[in-house]
């Protein structure tokens, strides 16, 4: 590839404050390298796995003071060519400066995104690079539809896998004190969020 035709690609790559105007329109849409990806229509699976996990992250981190848990579809600003939307993510209380009325203005420390058949390379490939890359200290992939949950910490950039305790119980290292028993995510009925963090507090 030319130089000229490098420089073309740069020259017309969507920029933060373009995407956000062209978003508004869509469910959700991710901005990754000046590219816009647009998500298609979730599934009632997607809904109900997210909706326990924004819930359970939130009655765990909001009594105990420890940061917040933003709005879903908030976009997060990585840079002026990237801005992914999250579908969870937790920012530490040191940190909530970051958070604005509109965006999140840096890395997430941690971000939870459920995986669905037209989500999935954005979130496996493209995403979990950016996300590495600017700086998230913790990443999720929820996928209920395969019944696949995996966790990664950020080490210089990259990826290590966080393996389960041999319960298939995950312990986070950015929410402190928080785990995860990954079967409350695959139950044919979802435990009720706040008898799930009763569990974890004790």
């Amino acid at each position: 590839m030319s130089t000229d035709t490098l420089a073309s690609r740069r020259q017309h790559r969507m920029t933060f404050e373009n995407f956000c105007f062209l978003a508004r329109k869509y469910q959700k849409a991710d901005l990754i390298k000046g590219v816009m990806y647009a998500e298609a229509p979730t599934f009632d699976l997607y809904e109900t796995t997210f909706g326990f996990l924004f819930k359970l992250l939130e009655f765990y981190v909001t009594p105990k003071n420890l940061g917040i848990i933003p709005a879903s579809k908030m976009v997060v600003r990585l840079s002026e060519h990237d801005a992914p939307t999250p579908d969870i993510m937790f920012i530490s209380k040191e940190r909530q400066h970051i958070v604005n009325a509109d965006f999140v203005d840096g890395a997430p420390d941690l971000v939870v995104e459920i995986i669905s058949p037209g989500t999935a390379y954005v979130d496996r490939k493209l995403k979990k690079k950016q996300y590495a890359k600017f700086g998230v200290r913790e990443y999720w992939m929820i996928d209920p539809n395969r019944l696949v949950a995996e966790f990664w910490r950020n080490h210089d950039g990259e990826w290590e896998t966080m393996p389960l305790t041999a319960e298939g119980v995950f312990h986070s290292q950015v929410v402190s004190g928080f785990w995860l028993n990954v079967e409350w995510l695959w139950a044919e009925e979802l435990p009720d969020p706040l008898e799930a963090v009763t569990q974890i507090l004790k």
